[in-house]
Order: C-alpha cells, then structure tokens, then sequence
C-alpha cells in the first residue's frame, strides 16, 4: 500500500466477500481517496497561503501607514504599502470568489468521513454492527449498503460544492427523499421513530401499527392491529 487509507491488504482479507465485491471496493474506495487527497492538499496550500497573506498583511499595513506619515520617511514605504494592501485586498476577493475556506474545510470533512465509514464496515461497527436486529451482520449482506453510503457521501459533497439553487425548500426536501439506505440492522430498530398511534386499553398502553411489517423470524403484523407494549 502507498498510503494507509487505500486498505488494499485488508479488503483482500475479508473472506466474506467475493472477488468482485473486494475488488469494487479497492478500485472505487482508492479512487475516492485519491482524488480527495490531491484535491486537499491543492486547498489547503492556497487557503493558508492566501489566510496568511490576509492576516500578515492586514496586521502590516496600519504599521507602514504610521510610519509613513512621519517626516523624512523613504519613498519605498509608500509603494511597500501599496503592495502590501493590493495583495490582502486580492488575496481576500480570491477567498471569497471560490469559496476556498469553504471547500477547504469540506473536502477534508468529507475524506475523513469517507475513512470513518469504511472503518466502520471493516470492524461491523456502527450502522453496520447489527445490534438493532435480529440477524448476524457479515461484510457479504452489509456490501450493498456501504457502497451506497459512499456514494451518498461523495454526492452530497458533490451537490453542495456545484449543484447551489436559490430554492432552499427545494433542497431540504430532496436531502429528506435522500435519507441514507437502512441497512438491516436499521430496519426494525426498536429505537426508530414511525408513525404509528398509541392509546390505553384497561389502563396498559397499545400500540397501532400504520403499515404491515414482518419482523425477522416473526409473524406478519396487520395494519390496526394493537400490540401490547
């Protein structure tokens, strides 16, 4: 491995899954990292060069004005000056054109986003630990959802830094309509909020079900049909 985010080693050793699936993952999982590494590195050199040049030049300039201003100063303090806001006054129209502290710090969230994801599907942790449902979880049955949670990642970084509408209603209900997949540890977690109405019968609550579910290993579930809590 060049780089210790790649994982190559230890995708190979997920024994779970077919070489199609381990391959998907390295090529599409390397990919991702190495386009986010170079593209942070680009960000992160322009947006301290251009911080620092605001912040230095910002501090230096009332300093030469001062300085300037008193009798007998050189001529040089003069352009020295002028040089010195030209470069913050540019610097910071350059900042605030593309957005670099923006994408700076997005692109870097994103990428250790991305990590913490693939950690996670590595050791079955987190979304994919299973603990809400009855099955085992293995990389073979969560495949499918952690591909599609990097892709989600990678899109939502991607419509937030090129796709910008005036229409801000618009967005949030399309992130609600591209709520992440449940995986099935997710779909029937007890802690899982639903829509369903609760009343009191002989003074023990009951819950009705809205829709039809059949849980793991369990009996179907009619709509209306009280369940004791």
């Amino acid at each position: 491995m060049r780089f210790a985010d790649h994982m190559d080693d230890i995708f190979d050793r997920l024994d779970d899954l077919t070489l199609l699936q381990r391959h998907t993952i390295k090529e599409r999982y390397r990919f991702l990292m190495t386009e986010y590494r170079r593209r942070c590195h680009i960000y992160a050199a322009l947006f301290y060069s251009f911080r620092l040049t605001m912040t230095v030049g910002s501090l230096a300039v009332p300093a030469l004005l001062s300085i300037q201003n008193t009798p007998g100063s050189a001529n040089y303090l003069y352009w020295m000056t002028w040089g010195i806001s030209l470069a913050v006054t540019t610097a910071n129209g350059i900042m605030t054109l593309f957005k670099l502290d923006k994408r700076f710090f997005m692109l870097h969230a994103t990428a250790e986003q991305l990590r913490s994801e693939t950690w996670q599907f590595v050791a079955l942790s987190g979304r994919y630990s299973g603990h809400h449902g009855n099955h085992k979880p293995t990389h073979s049955n969560q495949f499918i959802y952690y591909c599609s949670q990097l892709e989600k990642i990678n899109m939502a970084r991607i419509n937030d830094e090129y796709v910008k509408t005036g229409d801000e209603t618009k967005q949030t209900a399309d992130s609600k309509k591209d709520a992440a997949v449940p995986t099935p540890s997710e779909k029937f977690s007890p802690d899982s909020p639903s829509k369903d109405s609760v009343t009191t019968v002989d003074g023990e609550e009951v819950i009705t079900l809205s829709v039809s579910e059949v849980p793991p290993g369990g009996t179907p579930i009619l709509p209306g049909a009280p369940q004791k809590l």
